[in-house]
């Protein structure tokens, strides 16, 4: 069976920046985002944004997923947070699921709620 073209595909929500690539300003997704590049603003995304190895984030992320393996300076709100094994996180994180992949981690100040 062969799926049709339309906004509703999950396909069609991913936004992609690329490592060469900066964005200054907040940025507001539909879907999700992959990030290999850098982004100074806020980032509200209504899926799953990863911060990819490499990739920087220096402003507040609200997200219904968010998988960190770069760098993110500001404050984190979501339902379900991964911290990989090289992340950086420096802001206060709410989050309903916490996964820690990291041997070493500081984390000032979390809150866990029922989302």
């Amino acid at each position: 069976m062969r799926k049709s073209a339309s906004q509703d595909c999950t396909e069609m929500r991913q936004t992609v920046v690329l490592k060469d690539s900066e964005i200054e300003g907040d940025i507001i997704l539909p879907g999700n985002l992959c990030l290999f590049g850098k982004i100074s603003g806020n980032v509200t995304a209504k899926g799953k944004v990863e911060v990819k190895s490499g990739a920087v984030v220096t402003g507040n992320i609200s997200c219904r997923e968010l998988e960190i393996e770069g760098l993110v300076g500001g404050n984190v709100e979501t339902c379900f947070l991964i911290i990989g094994e090289n992340a950086v996180l420096e802001g206060d994180v709410q989050a309903g699921k916490l996964l820690v992949r990291a041997v070493k981690y500081d984390i000032k100040r979390l809150r866990l709620v029922r989302k």
